[in-house]
């Protein structure tokens, strides 16, 4: 175990944004969790497991405790055993936490393999994923899950979870309300066969009827849209979408809709309707674009809050707390962020 000390987080997060870390482990295996936490209790430290550092906004004070960011690797494909006609179609794939999602996601779609192509393009690892139930255009890490495995860090005993046991949610989960409950390990299963979620608007007008669909297919499409909406977060300091789309009781959006006649909205369980902010924030709050300082609304797609450079925590936290409360005061909505702040 190789702990450093006094790093700067603001290398590790997409935003480029953050403190000092007193301590910091890269975790490449399950012995190099134990031992940090053993480190921790010992010294009675807070602690908080990274992964690619693409949904956390780092304070600017620096962090008292312990970051582990883990690096745990391990890719398994495994093909079902055929049974009573059962399971020729289906691949279990192994993952380890520490893996990159979008590789995975690449190596699924070189096999030909329908589950993950929705989520092409997605940063962050595996196991950020399986913690945020990663979603994009019509479909959820969760589809696809099986069981997630790891650690309780506090009395470092090993866990295995069903996926009913992770209570999945819109972008959120178990693991985001639990952080004591490491993930080390995650396992999917995937499809042979054609099982891909294409009727999201953006995808189905880019298919024509005629075109095969293949995850190569999908994957491609959702890149190409990701590409002309989001900031390129290499060359541009953002954590993707900031904010959740919320989500209202139909009687709350009958109300809205008296106002807003065009307001867009979805059918959720329990008769709740899920609105895309982003088109409240452009069409309601004209806010598409707003600037402020080095802090802004991507111009392509509001959801997006850009470090423009050398922006501080601070400085990121009243400019979305400025947009939730212009969104409160023409909607009476109360959104919720979606990033994670530490």
């Amino acid at each position: 175990m190789n702990i450093q000390e006094n790093i700067s987080l603001k290398y590790f997060t997409t935003f480029q944004i953050g403190g000092r870390a007193r301590y910091f482990l890269i975790a490449k295996n399950e012995d190099d969790l134990r031992e940090a936490f053993s480190f921790v209790k010992s010294r009675k430290l807070p602690l908080f497991v990274l992964g690619g550092g693409s949904n956390v906004l780092f304070s600017d004070q620096d962090f008292s405790g312990l970051i582990i960011k883990n690096e745990i690797k391990g890719i398994k494909f495994i093909d079902l055993p055929v049974q009573a006609g059962q399971g020729m179609d289906k691949v279990i794939l192994e993952i380890g936490a520490g893996e990159i999602w979008d590789d995975i996601v690449a190596l699924s779609v070189i096999r030909n393999l329908f589950g993950l192509e929705n989520l092409s393009g997605i940063p962050g690892t595996v196991g950020g994923a399986v913690v945020q139930n990663a979603g994009a255009y019509g479909g959820e890490l969760k589809d696809c899950l099986v069981s997630v495995a790891g650690f309780n860090s506090v009395n470092g005993k090993k866990f295995n979870f069903e996926k009913a046991d992770c209570d999945y949610g819109y972008r959120s989960s178990f693991f985001k309300k639990n952080k004591k409950f490491i993930i080390t390990s995650v396992t999917l299963i995937l499809s042979k066969k054609l099982g891909a979620n294409f009727d999201y608007a953006s995808l189905k007008e880019q298919l024509t009827e005629e075109e095969k669909i293949t995850p190569q297919k999908i994957r491609e499409i959702v890149l190409k849209v990701r590409g002309e909406k989001l900031p390129d977060w290499h060359k541009i300091g953002t954590a993707g979408s900031f904010f959740k789309n919320p989500v209202i009781s139909k009687y709350d959006y009958s109300k809205l809709v008296e106002k807003f006649p065009d307001l867009p909205g979805f059918s959720e369980p329990k008769d709740k309707i899920k609105i895309p902010l982003a088109w409240i924030l452009d069409k309601i709050c004209q806010l598409k674009g707003f600037k402020e300082g080095r802090v802004g609304l991507y111009e392509k797609q509001p959801l997006v809050v850009v470090n423009l450079g050398g922006a501080t925590e601070k400085e990121i936290s009243d400019f979305t707390e400025k947009i939730k409360n212009i969104v409160v005061k023409k909607t009476s909505i109360k959104i919720e962020c979606e990033v994670e702040k530490i």
